[in-house]
């Protein structure tokens, strides 16, 4: 069986090499901040919908585009978290 011969790689300019090398780099950081950012509004979105007896999830779901028991879930979260932490404060 034959390959075809391999296209040879070409070598890229220190300037062309830089500016990848650059937008790679905010590539990375911006993800990193993307991440940050959906782990407050995830936080602060269980907060904010455990703070409320009824309707709470539904009100912050509609607000951020989430689905209700997705909300439910994070104002579950919160609210374990909140219990974990009272607990040891009371030990």
């Amino acid at each position: 069986m034959t390959h075809p011969p391999r296209t040879p790689r070409v070598v890229l300019t220190p300037d062309e090499a830089a500016e990848l090398d650059r937008l790679a780099a905010a590539v990375t950081e911006h993800a990193e901040a993307l991440e940050r950012a959906r782990t407050a509004l995830g936080r602060a979105a269980g907060r904010i919908a455990a703070g409320y007896e009824r309707g709470g999830p539904a009100a912050v779901a509609a607000k951020v585009g989430w689905s209700r028991q997705h909300v439910s879930t994070l104002a579950a979260a919160h609210r374990a978290q909140t219990q974990t932490v009272e607990t040891a404060e009371a030990a």
